[in-house]
């Protein structure tokens, strides 16, 4: 553990962790992620028998079914649990891999859903009202109703994983390497945003912009609030929201991350989320949340009773 009161993104930096393990356990985490997506993936491609030439081709080209879709979140999803593993591994208690007071601030993170939800919903009506109603494609599908249920499960789980793997592990491995604070946010939120972006296989400037806003507000809420709580709170919000719709939409049409798929517009995605990130410090800031621990570093210790005389 830290000896000294310590950000969230230095965490790792701390006697008894050697530089290298940092870096193995999240080579590890990366393993694990690609296994699970893997496997879980071609379980689903294959669950209706051998695909023929027309569906590889599909897939190759980025269009996924809706039971790949749900299994894709779900092998995401398992990450979480490996994550808290790997911690306890490595000889810290997984809560701290949450936020610097060792667990996972559930009142923060409520009030971060909040403010972040009608931050969102704001930035949908907007949306709605610009280019209408019908640019959503909705209508009710086949697969409809079973995959609006599956992934409102999943997705809060998935989108959690997604932090803890990219704003935790990453972060903090990088962090680890820098004696000052921000430096190791910079460094280490450079490197946590270019992967995020890199992982969405885009090759649009206008969408791999949003993937890199997000992951950089993602970033700077974990170490300005001491925690994942509200980098979480956004990226299970955004994806809520999404899968709810993509659920009654055109497959084919939602996975197109090509250049071109993307224009200006998304600057008023990216402002969302910027709007959303500024409240959630707001928050903080009032419920006066704690941003560096371990909490035995620094809470005062209280004066020894006087002796009797």
């Amino acid at each position: 553990m830290p000896v000294e009161p310590t950000s969230y993104q230095q965490f790792w930096r701390a006697p008894g962790i050697k530089t290298a393990v940092p870096i193995v356990a999240t080579v590890l985490m990366g393993l694990v992620f690609v296994a699970l997506s893997t496997i879980i993936v071609l379980a689903a491609i294959f669950a209706g028998g051998v695909p023929d030439e027309a569906a590889l081709e599909a897939l190759t080209q980025g269009s996924l079914s809706p039971t790949m879709v749900l299994a894709n979140s779900i092998s995401i999803a398992l990450v979480l649990p490996m994550g808290f593993l790997v911690v306890r591994l490595m000889g810290q208690r997984p809560g701290y891999l949450s936020s610097v007071v060792g667990r996972f601030r559930w009142g923060f993170f409520f009030r971060c859903v909040g403010v972040t939800a009608a931050v969102f919903l704001v930035y949908s009506g907007i949306s709605v009202l610009i280019d209408g109603v019908d640019s959503l494609g909705l209508g009710v599908r086949d697969y409809t109703w079973w995959l609006l249920i599956g992934l409102m499960l999943v997705t809060p789980f998935q989108a959690a994983a997604e932090e803890y793997l990219l704003r935790g592990f990453v972060l903090r491995t990088v962090g680890s390497w820098f004696a000052a604070p921000l430096t190791a946010a910079l460094v280490g939120g450079l490197v946590n945003c270019l992967i995020f972006m890199g992982l969405h296989a885009s090759t649009d400037l206008w969408l791999n912009l949003v993937y890199f806003s997000m992951g950089a507000v993602g970033t700077y809420l974990a170490w300005r609030t001491g925690g994942l709580e509200g980098a979480v709170a956004i990226h299970i919000v955004n994806n809520m929201i999404g899968m709810a719709l993509l659920s009654f939409q055109d497959m084919e049409a939602q996975f197109d991350r090509a250049a071109g798929a993307g224009g200006p517009e998304v600057l008023l995605q990216i402002a969302t989320t910027v709007a959303a990130g500024a409240l959630i410090l707001w928050v903080a800031k009032r419920q006066r949340i704690v941003t560096v621990g371990p909490p035995e570093r620094v809470e005062p210790t209280a004066p020894a009773a006087p002796t009797a005389p």
